[in-house]
């Protein structure tokens, strides 16, 4: 199976709410041998403002955010064809699972494609920060995690490939396709020092694989950030076949499987020691035999024999596994839905395939045909997302007064004062005043920066207001 390698520079953190602006992808053979590459570039869509934060740290500045060769939905294109193109592999990048790989998915989700094009065709999800951290603690004397100032462990990409003697300036991070190629070099460098961890991992990227372990009810190990736990699978979520449910060994069973529904799933996130774990198996979890990684584990906690009668324990616990299913199908059932469609990618359900047929459809007819087809749709957040694009993009291809109430959602979009959950441009002013207090008085390029960025939003917004 080959290989993508990709990476994002986004407007900001939240998926929701922000968009990619670059783009890199790397196609490799087996061997990661190149194949083939993109590099993207896009504009800034006019509904989304960028934290001043991320550019700060992208050092991009507000003039090249408008200069981008090509719109947002244009570039997601181009790399939602490419991921069709390129299949089956398995996909991978530096922190992708957690960030990048959100990112795409709400993009896609709000521009009429795919949203799950990283899982579709054959394709398998892997984080190269996750295969770092497999090696840091199953193979410790194979990398070299650096310590920063406070004496902790860096796991950022370009702390870990220089002191791996993988090139990643600081001045080149942050760019799509350096990080992109030094997710590469450090892949390579992983499969030379740590071949069984290596190996080990990509199985993991197969779904099936850390479901059929936890099916077993063996005694496993599971990895967090820096440690393993000794786990033993208990049951999947009744609806959601991807996450299942394990328990801590090191912790006395009788603590909590006689517990009601109401008190297991106050479990799940409690603080300090959580008896309880999620795991999600199409998310490449740390997940391996007891005998395979017991050598990482403190001395105290090598205790194979309490394990697997903890374990049994539970296996013979059958109230126990029904009502911690209970509990997870229970646990956001209070969670009130958004009443904003982008937030609604996990909430709202899956796509029609009608609706999926229609979205194909749309992106292949000609602007004046498009408002047609998105009145056509069931589904009412891909009519919002179709008017938003069209209004942005071909402006001309809606009606009068549907160009008139686009103007006024966006206005209203950027300007309002209402407690939102975007970056709104007088919340990124604000945003620009607390970063200027944070930064060093001596750092004349980035106060400079600032300035710029600043004057940008000000101009927005002064915009808008002799608009309206």
């Amino acid at each position: 199976m080959s290989f993508v390698i990709y990476d994002l520079e986004t407007t900001g953190l939240e998926p929701q709410w922000n968009v990619p602006l670059q783009a890199a992808l790397l196609h490799t053979d087996a061997q990661l041998q190149r194949l083939g590459e993109l590099s993207l570039r896009c504009r800034l869509p006019a509904h989304i403002v960028p934290a001043p934060g991320a550019l700060l740290t992208t050092n991009l500045r507000p003039e090249q955010l408008e200069q981008g060769p090509l719109s947002c939905c244009e570039m997601l294109g181009i790399v939602a064809r490419a991921l069709d193109a390129w299949a089956p592999a398995t996909i991978i990048g530096y922190n992708t699972l957690n960030f990048d790989e959100e990112m795409l998915r709400h993009a896609f989700f709000t521009h009429l494609m795919p949203p799950y094009a990283t899982s579709l065709n054959g394709h398998r999800r892997a984080d190269l920060l996750t295969m770092v951290r497999a090696v840091a603690m199953l193979e410790p004397g194979a990398i070299t995690i650096p310590l920063v100032a406070t004496s902790k462990p860096s796991f950022r990409l370009g702390d870990v490939c220089r002191a791996n003697g993988i090139a990643l300036s600081e001045d080149e991070a942050h760019d799509a396709m350096a990080d992109t190629n030094a997710t590469l070099g450090l892949l390579r460098h992983l499969r030379e020092v740590a071949p069984t961890t290596v190996a080990t991992l990509l199985g993991l990227a197969d779904k099936g694989v850390p479901s059929r372990l936890l099916a077993s009810r063996d005694v496993l190990l599971l990895g967090g950030v820096s440690k393993l736990t000794p786990v033993v699978g208990v049951t999947p979520h009744p609806t959601v076949a991807t996450s299942w449910a394990a328990v801590d060994l090191t912790v006395d069973p009788a603590d909590y499987v006689d517990l009601p529904t109401e008190d297991l799933i106050a479990l799940f996130s409690q603080r300090g020691v959580r008896p309880i774990r999620t795991v999600k198996t199409n998310a490449q979890p740390i997940l391996v035999g007891f005998e395979q990684g017991c050598h990482a584990l403190a001395e105290d906690q090598r205790d194979p024999a309490l394990y697997h009668e903890r374990a049994a324990r539970i296996r013979e616990h059958a109230v126990f596994r029904t009502n911690l299913a209970t509990a997870m199908a229970n646990r956001f059932a209070d969670r009130e839905p958004s009443p904003y469609p982008e937030a609604t990618l996990y909430s709202g359900g899956f796509l029609s395939n009608d609706d999926a047929s229609a979205c194909a459809r749309w992106h292949s007819s000609p602007w004046a045909n498009r408002a047609a087809i998105a009145a056509e749709f069931a589904d009412e957040r891909l009519k919002a997302f179709a008017n938003r694009i069209m209004l942005m993009e071909a402006p001309g291809s809606l009606s009068p007064p549907a160009w008139q109430k686009g103007r006024a959602w966006l206005r209203d979009r950027l300007m309002t004062k209402a407690d939102v959950p975007w970056l709104t441009l007088p919340k990124a002013l604000a945003e620009v005043a607390t970063l200027r207090q944070t930064l060093p008085v001596d750092d004349l390029a980035r106060h400079a920066l600032l300035n710029t960025i600043e004057r940008w939003l000000g101009q927005r917004s002064q915009s808008f207001a002799f608009a309206a």
